[in-house]
C-alpha cells in the first residue's frame, strides 16, 4: 500500500532499519544513553525568528556516566544563510539544552563547549582508545545536524504539535571501491590504495533506461 510522504518524511520501513542499524551499532561503536531529546515549539519559534533561521542542534556527552556509560545530550542554535550560497553560520546566543524542558544555556556557554568537546572526543576513539571499534566513529556519526525548515513548519505549524522528539537511526548503503591492483581475496585492511568514484542509483539513475528496471 502507497503512502503519501510529506516532503521529508522518511518513509516508515526506511525509518525501521535506520533504528534496526542503530541497535546493530551497540554491540560495536555505540555505547551510549540517549535520553529524550525534546524541541519544543517556543524554542522553535524563538531560534528560527522573523527570517526564518534554521536550526543546528550540536551533541555533547554528559560530565557524568550512568552505569558506566556517557549520556548523550543536545542543544540547539540559529543559524543563518550567509550570503547567496549554501554556508550557514551560528549565531553563539542564544543556545538551548534540548531536556523535556527545554533550557537556555546563554550564560554558560563554557560548560556548552565541554559537553560538546566531550562528545568529539568520543566520536574519534579518544574517549575510550581501548574499544578497537571506536576507530570507525568519526565515518558514522556527525558532529552536529542542520535542520530543513520543511520537517520543523510541517510538525509545528501545519500540525501544531507543542513539542517534538528527536531520536536516531544510521542508513546504510553499499559504495563501490575502485583498485588499480586485481587481486582474488582481498582482507578487509589492504585499503591502501583504493577510490569511490561512483554516484549510487538511486538517486542517480537513468529512468528511461533498459537496464533500470523496476
Amino acid at each position: 500500500m502507497s503512502i503519501n510522504l510529506k516532503r521529508d518524511q522518511v518513509p516508515p520501513n526506511q525509518a525501521e532499519n535506520w533504528v534496526l542499524n542503530l541497535l546493530e551499532e551497540e554491540k560495536l561503536t555505540f555505547n551510549l544513553i540517549v535520553p529524550p531529546i525534546v524541541l519544543k515549539k517556543e524554542t522553535y519559534k524563538n531560534l528560527a525568528g522573523e527570517n526564518e533561521n534554521r536550526l543546528r542542534i550540536y551533541l555533547g556527552l554528559e560530565p557524568e556516566k550512568q552505569d558506566g556509560k556517557y549520556v548523550l545530550c543536545a542543544y540547539a542554535v540559529s543559524s543563518f544563510l550567509l550570503g547567496s550560497g549554501d554556508v550557514f553560520r551560528d549565531y553563539e546566543n542564544p543556545v538551548l539544552k534540548l531536556e523535556p524542558e527545554n533550557k537556555n544555556y546563554s550564560s554558560n556557554t563554557s560548560e556548552v563547549i565541554e559537553n560538546i568537546r566531550r562528545y568529539q572526543q568520543w566520536r574519534i576513539g579518544e574517549l575510550d582508545a581501548d574499544n578497537e571499534w571506536s576507530k570507525f566513529r568519526k565515518f558514522i556519526y556527525p558532529k552536529a545536524y542542520l535542520l530543513s525548515r520543511y520537517e520543523m513548519h510541517e510538525i509545528f505549524n501545519i500540525q501544531n504539535k507543542a513539542e517534538a522528539q528527536i531520536g536516531f537511526g544510521i542508513s546504510k548503503s553499499m559504495n563501490i571501491l575502485i583498485y588499480p591492483e586485481v587481486k582474488e581475496n582481498r582482507d578487509a585492511k589492504d585499503q591502501s590504495m583504493v577510490f569511490d568514484f561512483g554516484d549510487p542509483c538511486p538517486p542517480t539513475c537513468d529512468e528511461s533506461s533498459i537496464f533500470n528496471s523496476k
